[in-house]
């Protein structure tokens, strides 16, 4: 039966359209627009009529993305973009720099003109007094709170960066500008200042009590007090995060960070005192990453110490230059010792240590300290945990490759070490244990059958066993390893084999594109549709996406 004239004009009346939204629906489906990676079409939507431009035009600056070319990986951001942006938030709609959530920087430099972006080299817009007034003028404002003779010198100088243009000197100014940020995400500065600055300043106006006024103020504007989200990323696989130092110690000092994650994060001098100067458990932080990495303890102790409710904690070393001088690496129970005060908040630990490989650790005397000890059954809260087998049990399937003769022998099993089932704690839920060799069958069978019978990890649903295939004899050893199996009905056990190759990944490997140039894997900035993937099929022992040029496709 055919409807009716009335019956179809009905329907038209009644149909829904994007126009007749209410305005918190558009905002809601206009922020899918506007992302920080790829290609963002929010742009289309200011230009259809007026009663969307006005929803769509604080969206439109809730991320500002200043990198280069996605394809080719990492380098300067675009000056010309950055005094684009500056003029649009602080000149024509200062009104608008109170939407900007979302911060991702290329990398910013004092030296500009050495390392120039391709897009300044063809586009410098000039900054004309009219505009420097109004950056002097904000700098004056925030900087004036704190009264020093060293403060009025650094404004007077960021200034003159600012006219001479420098990424430095203006993206410390965004930094300035928006209050609302929550999340920052930038590559290494080369050689920073008003970057580097801003940071210290920052984290000096957080010290000081809120109760102090200004003439200006009723109360104090603290820059970057609303960043919950911080990443930071390097492909510099010679010297690391230089400036880790400098930058680090300063976010966990910052009121409501949540999120601290760095790639190629190397301490070379005395970063421990930095991390030591904070307050312990006064930082925000609970979820620290820090991948491709070279730490020592005391540096990871101050840093874990200055947080007050650690959830979350992965770590993943890398092979450091040891040309250059670097501190010893802390040892599996060193970071014990840091995660242990957080027993009471502590969820989820991802460690990978390398352990084909000796690092040369200070092991003779302590050779306990090679693995976690039972300190792991006390993190009460832990429910996910992915860790190597000599840093669980203090065994080693075989003989570490050693960087020096002269390096002592590491021991193929830790005398007097816990096994598997006195280490785990009652709560947890998911156990990976990677660099899996022949040792570990015999514990992992007794952990099996407590869980088959039930007495005990009742919470227990995943096992998985990463056994380094390419170190293992195929026709004796990997057919003995699949030989083991769960008949607990709730409990997956997931017994894996991988090539060297695949192993590698997880050290600071980098994916080279179509293109030409090379990207890290693990960014957040440059690749993270391919992070994504890396990270849900981590330990698993093939990983043929990395080929897909389709993973290219922005």
């Amino acid at each position: 039966m055919q409807p009716t004239e009335e019956e179809e004009e009905q329907v038209r009346s009644n149909h829904t359209t994007l126009l007749t939204l209410p305005p918190e629906i558009q905002t809601r489906i206009f922020s899918h627009l506007a992302v920080s990676w790829g290609k963002p079409t929010i742009q289309a939507v200011l230009r259809t009529c007026k009663q969307l431009y006005k929803v769509a035009l604080p969206v439109s600056v809730s991320i500002f993305r200043n990198t280069v070319n996605q394809s080719k990986g990492q380098g300067p951001c675009s000056t010309t973009r950055n005094a684009q942006f500056l003029r649009y938030i602080l000149i024509s709609k200062p009104w608008l720099a109170k939407n900007v959530r979302t911060v991702v920087f290329g990398r910013i430099s004092s030296r500009d003109g050495q390392h120039r972006n391709e897009e300044d080299k063809h586009n410098q817009p000039s900054i004309v007094n009219k505009e420097i007034a109004v950056y002097q003028q904000h700098i004056e404002l925030i900087l004036g709170q704190l009264p020093s003779g060293y403060i009025k010198r650094w404004g007077v100088e960021w200034v003159e960066d600012l006219k001479s243009g420098t990424s430095d000197a203006q993206a410390a100014l965004i930094l300035l500008a928006c209050p609302n940020i929550h999340a920052l995400l930038y590559e290494m500065p080369d050689q920073p200042r008003h970057f580097s600055q801003l940071l210290c300043f920052i984290h000096n106006l957080a010290d000081i009590s809120p109760s102090i006024r200004t003439p200006d103020h009723s109360k104090m504007i603290i820059p970057l007090s609303n960043v919950q989200d911080v990443f930071h990323e390097t492909l510099d696989y010679d010297h690391g995060y230089s400036t880790f130092g400098m930058e680090a110690p300063e976010f966990f000092a910052f009121p409501r960070v949540r999120y601290y994650e760095c790639i190629l994060a190397h301490v070379w001098s005395d970063v421990a005192g930095k991390f030591e100067r904070l307050p312990r458990r006064s930082s925000s932080v609970e979820e620290i990453i820090l991948h491709a990495s070279y730490i020592n303890k005391d540096t990871l102790d101050g840093m874990l110490g200055s947080c007050r409710a650690l959830r979350k904690f992965e770590f993943s070393h890398f092979r450091l230059n040891r040309e250059l001088g670097a501190p010893c690496l802390m040892m599996p129970r060193d970071i014990m010792d840091v995660i242990l005060p957080h027993a009471s908040t502590f969820e989820s630990l991802y460690l990978n240590m390398e352990e084909t490989w000796d690092k040369e650790w200070k092991w003779v005397g302590c050779p306990e300290r090679l693995c976690m000890g039972t300190g792991l059954r006390q993190m009460c809260m832990l429910k996910s945990l992915a860790i190597g087998m000599q840093a669980l049990t203090g065994m080693l399937g075989w003989d570490p490759d050693t960087p020096s003769p002269d390096t002592p022998k590491m021991p193929l099993r830790v005398k007097g070490a816990p096994k598997i089932v006195d280490c785990l704690p009652e709560s947890l839920e998911c156990l990976k244990i990677h660099d899996c060799g022949m040792p570990i069958l015999g514990q992992a069978a007794e952990l099996i059958q407590v869980v088959e019978q039930g007495h005990g990890f009742k919470r227990l649903t995943y096992i998985g066993l990463l056994f380094n295939g390419w170190k293992m004899d195929p026709d004796t050893e990997i057919p003995e390893a699949r030989k083991l199996s769960c008949n607990a009905s709730d409990v997956c056990l997931d017994v894996a084999f991988r090539e060297e190759l695949h192993y590698l990944c997880d050290f600071g490997e980098t994916v080279n594109e179509p293109e030409g140039g090379q990207r890290n894997m693990t960014s957040r900035i440059y690749a993270p549709h391919i992070r994504k993937m890396y990270r849900e099929t981590r330990g698993q022992p093939n990983l043929g996406w990395r080929d897909d040029p389709e993973l290219y496709d922005e």
